[in-house]
């Protein structure tokens, strides 16, 4: 069964695949909800506010965004393949 991704369920993924705690993670999901998430530019947009934000080196910002992309990539993915899964 496939279950749908709400805001705190895309959350509680990004804890558990970065080790942060919940406020670092909503701040991360702000920045992502913020910008459009497709090209290079809005990457480098996007990792810039990691760094000035959650205070982390441009490494760490470029992980944060590998795993965010991960995560979302995996729901859409998994949304085209079985469209009418309900959550239930």
């Amino acid at each position: 069964m496939v279950m749908k991704m709400n805001k705190t369920e895309f959350i509680k993924k990004l804890q558990e695949k970065l080790n942060y705690d919940e406020e670092k993670c909503v701040i991360i999901n702000d920045i992502l909800e913020n910008n459009f998430l497709i090209g290079k530019k809005n990457k480098e947009i996007m990792i810039n506010e990691f760094v000035t934000k959650l205070e982390v080196t441009e490494i760490e910002a470029n992980n944060i965004y590998e795993t965010a992309m991960e995560i979302l990539s995996k729901e859409v993915k998994n949304k085209i393949m079985h469209p009418f899964r309900s959550k239930n």
